[in-house]
């Protein structure tokens, strides 16, 4: 394997982790965080971001993993996913519930 391929399989990897990861995140926030931000809606950044992981995978079926990142409708979700996790994902931290419970709390109880 030579050092093209091998970067190609990270960039592979990462771009994946990076569109799965703000997938997973987007589906784990309430919706009524994503009303009261007041941009664009649950139901979008769940279809926008699953199409992003879904044509990386495409890709990565059709043409080998290593180049699965450098498609244009790949690329395009990379850009997608980091919009979400650098715009969106801060505002909708900032109004999710949050736990009951101290800060300071360990797993097994405070510090």
């Amino acid at each position: 394997m030579d050092v093209v391929t091998l970067v190609g399989w990270a960039l592979s990897v990462v771009t994946l982790a990076v569109k799965a990861y703000a997938l997973g995140d987007s589906a784990i926030r309430p919706s009524a965080a994503y009303d009261a931000v007041g941009r664009l809606p649950k139901p979008f950044w769940l279809i926008v971001l699953f199409l992003a992981a879904g044509i990386q995978a495409y890709y990565a079926a059709a043409y080998g993993f290593a180049q699965s990142w450098s498609g244009l409708l790949s690329i395009v979700g990379v850009i997608v996913a980091l919009v979400y996790l650098f715009g969106m994902r801060p505002e909708l931290i900032r109004y999710s519930p949050r736990k009951k419970g101290r800060s300071s709390e360990g797993p097994y109880g405070p510090w």
